[in-house]
């Protein structure tokens, strides 16, 4: 099936095609006809990275009407960072037609968000809770003549805290309005917002075996949890085109994951609530660009990321909350590609990951690390590429190759030396020191009989394993360390990479 075949104005279609969809996904199939068509109340499970955007965006973009100034449409988002995507993706949308959208979040001026609606007037907004609240109760945010209240992402608003908040928008707005919902997962609580505040909605459900996309390979691995660090080093060790996001549970952990990142050389910017929103975008962009191959933030911070070619998605531990695991690894194998997710877990958290496994009705499989043997071939490899390009220059041209004059003293220091000689020589200088290294690293795989065993001799030399959703004073989410550096100073940085660097902070842009 065509978006054509879907009712779609040509107008859209036009902007759709520019920006190279020809099809439309199966939420889209099944959604945009029905909203194109039907004056009726909506909810859809729809897992993250399935074209949700445009499958309520392209109708709600036929149903407005554009010589109207009032604001006809809120779409309500969890986060700053979905609520800036969805905008973007509307704009990309409506580009051949008069839109005015707006977009409003907390961290940043109520001036200039305030001056946006009263100069701009726009028939569509798109805002977080906090922020919208607070612009109501000023009477700046003025929502009388809204004709659809899209809800984006509302399971990850109920594990936020927001579904009060949410409950209260839907109240002030009048009750001939048809709200669309969006949601992964269908806990009690979003059935129960759903009973109490929509009208006979159409309720479209998955009807996919498996709640979390079948392209994407899921594992985990048993590791000391003071290993977790270590565990992924080893794994962008071995793979060379790695371009994932890690999430930790709390601001503070994940900070301290992309300093440990950046000690290592790995190129790595953090995402978390303690950073200002230009940390927050400056972080977001850097990744979206690859200038930085993995991004570490917790679930929070990563609504609203949108890339299609992320390959892997790493869980620093089992998500606290389940059904954030499925919003999680959503994040890679998009648009049919295939990608990778792997959990760390510790020997105690088994039964835990048969809880998680049943949530995501998909299979976690075991995933050993790479060996020694495996990353030092991987070392090599990756050297060799990168001299690729040179070496190619030198067959090319032959005598032509332009080089030093110095080269003549250096080619006479190996005339007693055969071939092969010569290249041990550069090999050990090279990779040597390196490759020692890898050697020292030893096994990160828990013993799980032996720990077992200690764990019966003596319990109090470990803490009692969290449960699904319970609260840890220890790690709780109130950091007070901040977006510490990677160099150990007091910048506020939030990228990392070998100490002797200056971090990305450092320089006036990209």
């Amino acid at each position: 099936m065509t978006f054509e075949e879907l009712g779609i104005d040509p107008a859209i279609i036009e902007a759709i095609h520019e920006m190279g969809y020809r099809n439309p996904t199966e939420i889209q199939e099944k959604t945009i006809p029905f909203l194109i068509d039907h004056e009726k109340d909506f909810v859809a499970q729809a897992q993250t990275g399935t074209g949700k955007t445009a499958a309520f965006g392209l109708p709600l973009l036929q149903r407005i009407d554009f010589n109207s100034p009032v604001v006809q449409a809120f779409i309500l988002t969890p986060t700053r960072e979905l609520a800036s995507q969805v905008s973007q993706e509307l704009e990309k949308f409506g580009k051949n037609l008069p839109l005015k959208i707006a977009t409003i979040y907390g961290g940043v001026s109520y001036d200039k968000q305030i001056s946006q609606i009263k100069r701009k007037r726009p028939q569509i907004i798109v805002g977080t809770p906090g922020r919208t609240i607070d612009l109501i109760e000023k009477s700046v945010l003025k929502l009388s003549h809204v004709q659809y209240l899209i809800i984006d992402e509302a399971d990850e608003m109920l594990n936020m805290g927001f579904l009060e908040d949410v409950e209260t928008i839907i109240k002030s707005l009048h009750s001939e309005k048809k709200t669309w919902m969006f949601s992964a997962t269908m806990p009690d609580s979003i059935q129960a917002l759903i009973e109490n505040n929509f009208h006979s909605p159409k309720i479209l459900k998955t009807k996919k075996k498996s709640v979390s996309n079948e392209n994407i390979d899921q594992r985990f691995c048993v590791v000391k949890r003071k290993n977790f660090h270590q565990a992924l080093i080893r794994i962008l060790q071995c793979e060379a085109d790695f371009y994932g996001i890690a999430f930790c549970e709390t601001k503070r952990e994940t900070q301290e994951l992309a300093d440990k990142l950046g000690e290592h050389g790995i190129a790595v910017a953090s995402l978390h609530g303690d950073l200002s929103q230009y940390q927050r975008d400056l972080a977001l962009n850097a990744f979206k660009q690859r200038k930085v191959q993995i991004l570490t933030c917790t679930d929070v911070a990563a609504r609203g990321i949108d890339i299609n070619d992320i390959t892997h998605v790493i869980n620093i531990g089992i998500p606290r909350q389940h059904e954030s695991y499925v919003h999680r690894i959503g994040r890679t194998a998009r648009a049919g590609s295939k990608g990778t997710a792997i959990t760390f877990i510790t020997p105690f958290e088994k039964r835990t990951l048969k809880r998680l496994s049943y949530t995501a009705q998909s299979e976690i499989t075991p995933l050993a690390l790479p060996s020694a043997s495996q990353i030092k071939i991987t070392k090599v490899k990756n050297e060799m590429e990168k001299m690729l390009p040179l070496k190619e220059a030198i067959q090319g041209k032959g005598d032509g190759f332009r080089i030093d004059e110095s080269f003549n003293s250096f080619k006479e220091s190996f005339s007693d030396m055969d071939q092969e000689e010569v290249l041990k020589l550069f090999f050990s200088w090279v990779f040597n020191k390196s490759l020692r290294q890898i050697d020292d690293l030893g096994s990160l795989e828990a013993p799980e009989e032996n720990e077992e065993r200690d764990y019966r001799r003596d319990p109090r030399k470990r803490s009692r394993p969290r449960r699904n959703g319970e609260r840890s004073s220890s790690r709780g989410g109130n950091s007070h360390r901040g977006a510490s550096s990677s160099r150990g100073g007091n910048s506020s940085s939030q990228f990392s990479r070998r100490k002797r660097r200056p971090s990305y902070s450092e320089h006036a842009s990209f």
